[in-house]
């Protein structure tokens, strides 16, 4: 992974402006080919199972993949850059030998979560490999992860503004899912968890704690009180891990870095600590942060709040 994005990295740095503008150009091509053969085989599916009766992701032969390098992973699965007929794809390939009935339902729920989800800031499913052992989510490629924007690219530098901007997308991603009914909850707000695109959208994936019925899932270095408590939560699990997120965007680190669960838990729950403002930080920016993440899930802001509250901060900057 690092190697890919290093090579992406040298690219874009090389690229005089015009070159930028060609590159989104290409990208905006590469987007509407990959959306015609999604058209396509939609097409081909309501034909198989009748108008008016739901139609199942779109299910993708393993063997038209052909399979590049290891990008990422965690928990069951691995991510791999792939193509798909010629378009450049993400492969999300479940590797738990078993794969017993609780696997596969975990596949099949994460896999509709994501066909119920149509926004800019969402991830695109492509389709799906749903026979074992080759369980498979296909989703649209992009280049970068924030984690590696903020921790692994020293030639990027996330300003205030661009972070802001950044915190924008991410809270429309937010705003949508809990404006669904009922509110879809992510639960697994993490800068691993948003992906970047070369003009610097971001867009958020990886739905796989949406439908989990365990409270303990998740990174407890995001988690909030009620979740590392085991207490009941709402939506706002997500807020609290958005001030999270906005905190090591503006600092440059990573909250609770190196502690262990149990450690993290005394300190937010028991002890109500949270990681300390940077000093650079304008005082606007820290209130934001710091309604965000407050013990009170009340007491948070919706996203639609926090989609204000950054756009009035991006015109201070």
């Amino acid at each position: 992974m690092a190697a890919a994005a290093d090579e992406l990295l040298a690219r874009v740095g090389s690229m005089h402006l015009g070159d930028v503008g060609d590159e989104v150009e290409r990208l905006r091509k590469e987007n509407e080919t990959l959306k015609r053969k999604v058209t396509a085989l939609e097409v081909a599916n309501d034909g198989a199972v009748g108008i008016g009766v739901e139609r199942p992701a779109l299910e993708i032969p393993y063997d038209e993949l052909d399979v590049r390098d290891q990008i990422g992973g965690g928990g069951f699965s691995l991510v791999y850059r792939a193509f798909w007929k010629g378009t450049p794809v993400a492969v999300k390939r479940w590797f738990d030998p078993d794969q017993t009935d609780a696997v596969l339902q975990e596949f099949r729920e994460e896999v509709m979560t994501m066909q119920n989800l149509k926004h800019p800031n969402c991830v695109q499913l492509v389709g799906a490999c749903s026979k074992p052992p080759n369980l498979a989510i296909i989703m649209e490629y992009m280049p970068y992860s924030l984690h590696f924007l903020l921790h692994q690219s020293p030639d990027i530098k996330i300003d205030r503004k661009r972070a802001l901007n950044f915190a924008v997308d991410i809270a429309r991603s937010f705003a949508y899912l809990h404006s669904r009914g009922p509110p879809v909850i992510h639960r697994d707000i993490k800068p691993a968890n948003f992906l970047v695109d070369r003009a610097y959208k971001v867009k958020l994936c990886d739905f796989g704690l949406c439908s989990t019925r365990n409270n303990t899932a998740g990174t407890p270095n995001y988690m909030s009180p009620e979740l590392l408590a085991g207490k009941p939560y709402n939506e706002k699990v997500d807020v609290y891990a958005f001030g999270l997120v906005l905190w090591e965007m503006v600092s440059g680190e990573v909250p609770f870095d190196g502690m262990l669960p149990g450690d993290i838990r005394t300190k937010v729950v028991d002890a109500k600590e949270r990681p300390a403002m940077p000093l650079s930080c304008p005082r606007a920016v820290q209130r934001l942060i710091a309604e965000c993440w407050d013990a009170d899930p009340a007491a948070r802001p919706s996203f639609e709040a926090v989609i204000d509250r950054c756009q009035e901060l991006i015109k201070e900057c």
